[in-house]
């Protein structure tokens, strides 16, 4: 697909194309397959998520002319490399992401968690190979670390990657694309710490802040990025939650994380 876009805009400290000349990943199938799939509105264990419904893909996973196969068959003959610009590579390594856990909880299906022996017999399933991309397979880890966090520096990463979890941020119900990329991560921000249950909460009587565990997993690139998860979080709260968390006079504490999958035969 040609396409000509000049205009820049600002991802931390690059000056990044809004859209790129060149050929993009058709993002057709996966957008069919959210719009089929993807549940919003629902809970799961009290929690607000969007779902996913993973019995239906487990059976298209058997269906060559279905949008889960067609998908998984693009990707592997699709080179990342052609991706010229770093925005559509942003876009595109957070999708596959998505997808690489999508695809986890399916070739074991049914399971309970992303976590589960089944797919891991240690419940540890971020290093096993998960998805092909051009050829090459690659791990969930891989992909958050390797390709996103470390290839762009750009921690807003961690809004766009869902685990399958119910207190991971939010699966996006459609693509993340690159000539809307800021915006999307913007708001997935915003929702996912608006949410007291597993984004942040605040109680001010106790004098303590509740992040999600996300800022935990990854303390080390938060520190080393943003100076502390904190710090990084100031413009997606509202202005009287900033306020309060630049006084710096509370301690930090972790919200439980709930790993049972985000599945639509749990959802109500």
């Amino acid at each position: 697909m040609k396409r000509r876009y000049f205009m820049l805009m600002a991802f931390g400290a690059l000056c990044i194309p809004l859209v790129a000349q060149g050929a993009d990943f058709s993002y057709a199938q996966y957008k069919t397959l959210l719009e089929q799939h993807v549940k919003l509105g629902m809970t799961i264990d009290g929690i607000a998520a969007a779902v996913m419904d993973y019995s239906a893909l487990a059976t298209e996973a058997n269906k060559p002319d279905a949008a889960y196969s067609r998908l998984l068959t693009e990707l592997a003959a699709f080179d990342p490399a052609s991706l010229g610009f770093p925005v559509e590579r942003m876009a595109f390594w957070t999708n596959v992401y998505n997808i690489a856990a999508i695809k986890t909880i399916v070739d074991h299906y049914p399971v309970d968690s992303i976590r589960s022996w089944k797919i891991q017999w240690l419940g540890l399933p971020w290093n096993r190979k998960a998805i092909t991309v051009g050829g090459r397979e690659y791990s969930l880890e891989e992909i958050e670390f390797d390709q996103l966090v470390e290839g762009f520096k750009d921690l807003r990463v961690h809004f766009g990657v869902n685990c399958a979890s119910v207190s991971c941020v939010d699966l996006l119900a459609e693509p993340f694309r690159a000539d809307r990329l800021d915006r999307q991560l913007e708001e997935q921000g915003k929702r996912f710490l608006a949410d007291q249950k597993k984004g942040m909460r605040i109680d001010r009587n106790k004098s303590t802040v509740y992040l999600s565990q996300v800022f935990k997993f990854d303390k080390k690139h938060f520190e080393a990025y943003a100076g502390n998860a904190v710090k990084f979080i100031l413009p997606y709260v509202s202005e009287a939650d900033r306020e309060y968390l630049q006084s710096g006079k509370y301690d930090i504490e972790y919200l439980d994380y709930d790993w049972n999958a985000n599945d639509l035969k749990n959802a109500k």
